[in-house]
């Protein structure tokens, strides 16, 4: 019986340790609350000079709906163009604050569809 335990106590470190190598964590930036993960510097000087980085880290998307959001601020809100930037910023949006699905054992429903939403203020 004692055997039986210690293979056992040895499977459940062996699957924990595996399971937290595979997850990387990242400490979070006090002052700007961007996940302190690699890219972040350059979204952190780049958006910041613009508007809160709370604005990023309420926001969620893959990188073609950050391509959009951020294409729109150069068309329309007057952000330089990012040039060399733009792959590196797009890969730490997408990759840290990419869209994710809802855990609904949190949330006790899915948000409403747009059809069924409030029409939007004028």
């Amino acid at each position: 019986m004692n055997k039986l335990r210690y293979l056992i106590l040895v499977f459940l470190l062996g699957v924990s340790t595996t399971a937290a190598a595979k997850v990387e964590s990242y400490l979070v930036d006090e002052k700007s609350g961007l996940i302190m993960a690699p890219g972040w510097e350059v979204v952190n000087k780049q958006c910041n000079a613009c508007h809160t980085s709370l604005i990023i880290t309420q926001n969620k998307g893959n990188k073609a709906e950050w391509r959009e959001t951020i294409q729109w601020m150069i068309d329309s809100q007057g952000l330089w163009d990012l040039s060399d930037t733009w792959e590196p910023v797009l890969d730490y949006l997408s990759t840290y604050y990419n869209q994710q699905e809802i855990d609904l054992t949190t949330f006790r429903r899915l948000p409403l569809a747009v059809e069924y939403q409030p029409p939007a203020a004028k």
